[in-house]
């Protein structure tokens, strides 16, 4: 096997690996909110129901105080006040990963403090969610129901636009071999043309 078959060789492997593999999930960064809506069903007491009036920013990967996710959402007479916190260790962060069109996220942490007619105190409101994602736009739609102990429950529906963490470096570096290789197995081809010619 001559030069230009190994080289030739080598740079079809690496693009088979590199361009071969399956889709990986890229990981999200935050959740730019600019529209949603939320249904808490206190049962036999009435429900609390409405859109919201402001945006938002659900930040990947660590925990927001109030009112670092909204201002105080005032819907249907109540003031809600949206944060994520650990409660002691028992909750992770948030996290988000978008596979093809399907976004999945771990809300878990998320809680809502509420003051109001009906209600007055703070419930965990998260949960695991799932949603849809266009490649295209970058727009995400989310929804959830947390299911309390009783019969109340509470439902989130958000949509907005996506921020994904940059590409790790050394997928680029697996790109950068691949050309550079490609330019030697052109330029040899190209010498061996020449001193063919001079010959």
């Amino acid at each position: 096997m001559n030069f230009h078959k190994i080289l030739f060789t080598l740079f079809i492997s690496l693009f088979v690996c590199i361009f071969g593999a399956p889709a990986r999930a890229d990981t999200v960064s935050q959740l730019d909110i600019t529209r949603g809506s939320l249904l808490l069903n206190l049962g036999s007491i009435g429900s609390i129901s409405g859109n919201f009036t402001q945006n938002g920013t659900l930040v990947m990967g660590q925990f927001q105080p109030p009112p670092n996710i909204f201002l105080p959402l005032v819907i249907d007479g109540h003031t809600l006040s949206i944060f994520t916190d650990s409660s002691n260790g028992l909750y992770a962060p948030p996290s988000a990963v978008i596979s093809g069109t399907t976004l999945t996220a771990d809300l878990s942490s998320l809680f809502a403090g509420i003051t109001g007619p009906l209600i007055n105190g703070t419930l965990n409101i998260g949960g695991l969610a799932t949603g849809t994602y266009d490649p295209s736009t970058g727009r995400f739609s989310l929804s959830w129901q947390h299911v309390f102990t009783d019969v109340s429950s509470f439902t989130l529906d958000l949509q907005g636009a996506t921020e994904v963490a940059p590409v790790p470096l050394p997928e680029s570096w697996g790109l950068f071999v691949t050309g550079l290789l490609a330019l030697v197995f052109l330029g040899w081809g190209g010498r061996g043309r020449l001193l063919t010619g001079l010959s």
